[in-house]
């Protein structure tokens, strides 16, 4: 009785570790999808590569031509960080040669070696799983490629920068913010936020009329001593003439 729980223990534990090893590359795989060309082809990169077992990569030319490149790296199995690593530096080993949108056959040629034609020119590359599994360091390896190991992980890890949003000049809100409107005398709502007042004052000093309803702007507020920014209701009074 307990061999047969101990096996079905062992046999929940295989499937498991199997699902879960399934599931890693796509942890990595989407980061390399303009890369690869496709989502199909990153995660065979990224399984291949985590695996050793042979990577299929399918691409299609200008004239519809669909062509399969298979075939294994060099190394053996690694974790995600190696993988990683190993497909940022056939990145750019490949762009380092003015090949920024490759095919399967270049990709190939990056990770195992081989020849690739760039503008009517042959350049023999150095596959980087062919350097690693002849005992080369990553940070050697990147040198090969003319760069340095750690500005490359940080420039590929570095998160994408936020839109900049440029409000408009010299307007601020209540608390001080910027502001993206204004309120016309005609109470028109460009704006966000309450400004109340009885009247508008005019630029002389002499009360505009009497009025009563609502102007919304931010950061512009009119009456008795108020300036632009403050927060609270201005009330101006006064007859119209």
């Amino acid at each position: 009785m307990k061999r047969e729980i101990l096996a079905a223990a062992l046999a929940a534990a295989l499937l498991a570790s199997g699902a879960a090893s399934a599931a890693e590359p796509k942890q990595i795989s989407p980061d390399f999808v303009p890369f690869a060309g496709s989502s199909a082809n990153a995660d065979s990169l990224v399984g291949g590569l985590r695996s050793g077992s042979p990577i299929t990569l399918s691409s299609t030319d200008s004239a519809g031509v669909t062509t399969t490149n298979t075939f294994s790296p060099a190394t053996g199995s690694m974790g995600n960080g190696n993988v990683r690593i190993a497909l940022l530096l056939a990145k750019q080993q490949l762009a380092g040669v003015g090949i920024t949108q490759p095919t399967g056959q270049q990709i190939q040629a990056s990770l195992t070696g081989g020849d690739v034609i760039v503008n009517g020119q042959t350049t023999t590359l150095q596959g980087v799983t062919t350097l690693r599994a002849g005992g080369m360091g990553w940070g050697r390896i990147a040198q090969t490629y003319g760069v340095k190991l750690g500005p490359l992980m940080k420039a590929a890890n570095a998160p994408a920068a936020a839109p900049v949003v440029t409000p408009a000049s010299g307007v601020t809100n209540a608390s001080g913010a910027p502001a993206s409107g204004l309120t016309t005398a005609a109470g028109s709502n460009p704006g966000h936020g309450n400004a109340l007042g009885r009247g508008i004052t005019t630029g002389a000093g002499a009360p505009a009329g009497q009025g009563q309803g609502n102007a919304y702007g931010r950061g512009i507020t009119t009456g008795a001593g108020g300036s632009p920014g403050q927060s609270g209701n201005a009330f101006a009074k006064g007859k119209g003439g």
